[in-house]
């Protein structure tokens, strides 16, 4: 059976004919990797000394089988690590027999498929091939960030709509709430001013005794319609009296007479007075209520603005993260 070092050497020479050189080639290249003390050593590494880029990698194995296979992928993928780079062309390299040997290619699928020698790239191709794949990847890094670029623009323009939606919907509730309380306003109320009750129930109760004294006297007219002249003598008998006292009372002490009528006149005018004030302090009972009501539906609009710009900035990014967890799965 060949060993590992021989195979090496036969194929490096196979390497020599495919147009690389010993610049090219790097082998048991050590790797220290910071932290901890294991050394890694990939059988070949093949690099491109003009660009200083690694473009190959390749591991001998004695044979291949399902156990090989993935343990020279995790190999691959460790060394992919720790040289820096995403991906390189890999290649296993295994005996057939003592001059002649068989490659097997790393694909993206992560499989090795079996090429044969002419299908191994030379030099310029490899090296052509890995700057074709960081181009690749560059066209794909780009793609990816014009592409975060537009679903950014077009979440931030989904919000500035939700947002200025959310401001005429709080403007138009404004005016809408606005216009009702005015309606509201311009109704006449169907409700007594206050400082008006008592008169109004004044005015019945004097209404309602002179029916009753409009019934008696009709009362009295059916019953007998000659006059009691014994009554009505008693009467202006009564009447006579009353008038003379009075007029006692008046030459006696005629300023007291003067003080007690000027004190009813000045409780006329307190009443009138009381009565006005009444009505004024409504009025500006009435119009601070109307304020806080014009108040209130425009604080409703502004509470529905808020709660719209709100909406708006919350409703894209949950799109937006739904949408990233549905890409992701």
């Amino acid at each position: 059976m060949m060993l590992e070092r021989e195979l090496e050497n036969l194929f490096i020479d196979f390497l020599f004919s495919r147009g690389y050189s010993k610049d090219n080639l790097l082998s048991q290249f050590a790797i220290r990797v910071e932290n901890e003390k294991t050394v890694f050593r990939p059988d070949l590494i093949i690099i491109d000394t003009i660009n200083k880029e690694y473009i190959g990698l390749i591991e001998f194995k004695n044979r291949i089988d399902r156990r090989v296979e993935e343990l020279t992928l995790g190999q691959f993928f460790k060394y992919f690590g720790y040289l820096g780079t995403n991906s390189i062309p890999a290649y296993l390299v295994i005996p057939i027999d003592h001059q002649d040997f068989q490659i097997f290619e790393l694909t993206k699928d992560n499989t090795f498929q079996p090429i044969s020698k002419d299908d191994f790239p030379n030099f310029e191709a490899l090296s052509a091939k890995r700057i074709t794949e960081e181009k690749i990847k560059q066209r794909e890094l780009l793609q990816k960030k014009i592409k975060e670029l537009e679903d950014k623009k077009r979440r931030a323009k989904q919000s500035s709509y939700f947002t200025l939606l959310s401001l005429i919907v709080g403007i138009s509730a404004s005016l809408l709430a606005v216009f009702i309380q005015q309606e509201g306003f311009d109704k006449p109320s169907n409700e007594p001013i206050s400082c008006c009750e008592n008169l109004e129930n004044h005015y019945k109760t004097i209404q309602q005794k002179i029916r009753l004294l409009e019934v008696q006297i009709n009362h009295l007219e059916r019953t007998n319609n000659k006059p009691d002249t014994v009554f009505i003598n008693s009467n202006i008998t009564a009447l006579e009296k009353r008038i003379k006292v009075i007029e006692t009372g008046i030459s006696d002490n005629p300023e007291k007479t003067l003080s007690i009528l000027q004190v009813r006149q000045e409780i006329e005018l307190l009443k009138k007075t009381d009565d006005y004030s009444k009505e004024l302090t409504q009025s500006k009972l009435d119009s601070i209520q109307k304020e806080m009501e014009v108040q209130n539906a425009w604080m409703l609009g502004v509470l529905i603005a808020i709660f719209g710009t709100i909406l708006s900035l919350l409703i894209p990014n949950l799109l937006a993260k739904r949408n990233g967890v549905s890409s992701q799965i």
